[in-house]
This record gives C-alpha cells, structure tokens and sequence, in this order.
C-alpha cells in the first residue's frame, strides 16, 4: 500500500512541477537558465516529499526542508535560493481556483543570513599590468587584449561577452549592443575611444597581415585578427578560439587564469567575474552615478551593485580622518605626571 501511495504522490507532484514551469516560461517569460536552476530546486523539494502531496505540506514541512539543506552543507545564498523557488511555487497554486490550497505555506518563512565579503577585484595598476602583459607576452594577443579591454572598459557579463556578434559593435557611434541579457534585455553600452581602437585592430589584423605579407615574409604579429580564426560558415560571433569556436566560460576563464599566474597578479578567488566588479568599481571612484552604474550594468536594482563594489580605502581613511579628534595629541607632560605620583 505505501508503495502505490508514494507513485500516486509522485506522478501528482511530477503535474505540479511541470504546470509550475510551463507558467514560468510562458507566463513569466522565464530564460532557459532560470528554468532549469528551478526545475532542479522543485525536484530535490519533491524527491525529499515523495509520499507526500506537495500542496498538502504545511510551514513546518517546509522550515524542516530548509534546515535539511542547512545540514547537507549547502551555503546561505544557495539554500536562500530553493526557498524563493519553493514560495513562488506555492504563491502560483495559491492564486488558481482550480486547487485547494488557500496559503502559502512558504511565504513567511524566513531565510538564512548571508555573510558579508568583500568583493574581490582588480586594482587599477593591476588591471593595466593584465592589459600590457598581454600585449607582450600573449600568442593571439591582439584577440586577447580585445577580449579583456572590453571586460574591464564594460563590466559585461562573461555570459554577454562570449554572445558578441561583429554587428554589435557601432564604431560609428562608438557603441556595444548587448542583446538578450540578463532577463531578456538589451542595452547599450558607449566606447571610449581605448576599447574602440583595440577592438578595430583585432578586427583589422588580417587586413594589415595580407597588405604588410605582399613585401615583407614572415609576417606573424597581426596573424591573430578575428579573420584567421573564422573555419567554416562565419555566424559573426565576435570573439573565436583558435579552432575557430565561440568561447565557453570554461574557456575564457582558463585564458584569464593562464594571465594572472603568469603576470604575478592571480590571487585566491580571483576570477571572471571580478573583471566586472573591477569596472564597476573604477567607475565608481571617480564619481560615476549608482544609477548610471545601473543601466551600463544592466542591474534591475541599484541595491544590487552593493554586493559588486569594493570598498575605497582611501575615502574610508579621509572619512576617519574628519573625526573630531583627529588632531588630538597625549599630553606628555600630564603621563609623566601621572607617572611620578605612583
């Protein structure tokens, strides 16, 4: 008999969770990444309940759930996660007529607390180390400086970069089109004339290589132009790996680690997206708006740059520094005073 239940709960929760993400995309319009993190939430929620109706659980079912994550070692952001799943979850079911379930067993539970880090960046010297030890030292440097100028001149997302098309770049009006971003949106972002002149000379390369080889041989600076990489039919992706492929993450990340060691810049927890934050962060400390920072971004809320800012520790240190007691000095003559009456 508890085998036929378990089935029968089973296969019902198997038609919540599929009518949940058909909502979800269709209704929500929700990006295939989403999709799939929720429907990876949603099943370890239902295989932890199997024999049990998931419309049928109560706060305490689900508080219990949460401290389940908790002993298997998940962190804070990731247990935080699964519980909005869970409540969106419910809050769909909750507002259908069609079933019978009138609270959202999930929607006031509270989640965990998230530790405060902080931020891990590149400094302004060590960005231009990065930007000049590629020019030097690296293989394909032209692609490669064009690569990580444009991480640090944009802040794009590593997703956003590796989904450049050559179409994107207007160096008429000295802008990049970031299209179908974070949430299915688009935005522009303007070039400054750096990033522009790296980009047309990685565009340009093969040009100069085939002029530069009709008197000179042995010509191999400029063979490392977006024109050698293309094998096959050319779909316009902007930046090509040697064999002629769109980068991965995996891919990109294993360039830039390989430049950091080799730089001497590379440190625990530096990675990709800290080219980001780094942008973000220059911007930042000359003044540039949070809400300009926003749109360049391509943040929903301004409170979410909060987590992608490091702290300048000279505006700390001129902060402290306007203490009304800055300039207070011990008064020698008082201590030795003080002393010679013990």
């Amino acid at each position: 008999m508890q085998n036929v239940l378990s089935i029968v709960k089973t296969n019902v929760n198997e038609w919540y969770l599929k009518e949940f993400l058909l909502y979800m995309r269709s209704d929500k319009g929700a990006r295939p990444k989403t999709l799939s993190a929720y429907e990876a939430d949603m099943k370890r929620f239902a295989a932890h309940f199997k024999t049990r109706d998931l419309l049928e659980l109560r706060q305490q079912d689900i508080r219990e759930y949460k401290f389940s994550l908790v002993d298997k070692g998940l962190a804070p952001r990731t247990v935080n996660r699964a519980i909005s799943v869970i409540r969106s979850f419910y809050e769909y079911f909750v507002d259908h007529d069609d079933y019978d379930i009138t609270k959202n067993p999930a929607k006031n539970l509270q989640g965990m607390k998230v530790p405060r880090t902080v931020p891990i960046t590149l400094g302004e010297q060590q960005a231009k180390t990065l930007l000049d030890g590629i020019m030097l030292t690296g293989r394909h440097a032209v692609r490669d400086y064009a690569i990580f100028a444009t991480f640090l001149y944009t802040g794009l997302r590593v997703s956003e970069l590796i989904n450049l098309k050559t179409y994107d770049i207007n160096f008429e009006d000295s802008y990049i089109h970031v299209r179908d971003g974070k949430g299915g949106k688009d935005r522009l972002i303007p070039m400054i004339p750096q990033l522009a002149s790296a980009l047309q000379l990685y565009l340009q390369t093969g040009v100069v290589h085939d002029e530069l080889a009709k008197s000179q041989s042995k010509i191999s600076r400029y063979r490392c132009g977006r024109k050698y990489f293309v094998q096959g039919v050319d779909d316009q992706t902007l930046f090509l790996t040697q064999f002629g492929t769109p980068y991965s993450r995996k891919g990109i990340d294993w360039l830039f680690k390989g430049y950091t060691q080799r730089l001497g810049i590379y440190k625990d927890g530096l990675s990709l997206h800290a080219l980001r934050r780094s942008c973000l962060t220059f911007l930042h400390k000359q003044g540039v708006d949070l809400f300009v920072l926003k749109e360049i971004s391509g943040h929903a809320r301004v409170q979410t740059l909060e987590h992608y800012l490091a702290i300048d520790t000279s505006k700390v240190l001129d902060a402290m520094r306007s203490h009304p007691l800055h300039n207070h000095q011990i008064d020698q003559g008082l201590v030795e005073m003080v002393r010679s009456s013990r």
